[in-house]
């Protein structure tokens, strides 16, 4: 996955889809750019960035802040390394029409306050109390917002970008 962050207008923003109802795990749900590594991939970061380009049409290469700890999703069995990268100016999208339905570029300073959150049952009995975001008519929860929550302890310990 690739959490891309821009600045516009002096603030910072994140790139965010929605998927199509046509996709076989996760349909019509918010997250960040990303899939399955493919044998030509070097690395989780090489992957991110084929995903990026695939999905949103991004051009150009963003510089590499990090990564955030892997994210287990358990309706799809995969772990999910959320690399994280920077553009200094804003980028232009050409999302793919095969699994993004909408891109979403929310401003982080408009999107934490927004932070709620929630008890979710649990697969194996119980529940776990796990964040979300409702940002502009859609709910923003999962493993994409587990993602948001992180990054915002991330970029909190990182040098201003």
């Amino acid at each position: 996955m690739l959490i891309l962050l821009y600045h516009r207008h002096g603030r910072l923003y994140v790139t965010l889809t929605q998927r199509t109802e046509d996709l076989a795990h996760h349909k019509g749900q918010i997250s960040f750019p990303g899939g399955s590594c493919d044998p030509t991939d070097l690395d989780y970061w090489s992957t991110a960035l084929r995903e990026a380009r695939e999905e949103v049409g991004l051009l150009g290469s963003p510089r590499r802040l990090g990564f955030l700890p892997p994210v287990y999703i358990p309706v799809s069995g995969f772990a999910v390394a959320p690399c994280v990268g920077h553009l200094l100016v804003p980028p232009e999208f050409l999302p793919g029409q095969g699994e993004v339905a909408a891109l979403l570029e929310p401003a982080l300073d408009d999107l934490w306050p927004l932070e709620a959150w929630e008890d979710v049952p649990h697969s194996m009995g119980g529940s776990v109390h796990l964040p979300y975001y409702p940002w502009q008519g859609h709910k923003i929860w999962g493993a994409t917002a587990r993602m948001l929550h992180a990054l915002r302890g991330f970029l909190r310990q990182a040098a201003a970008i």
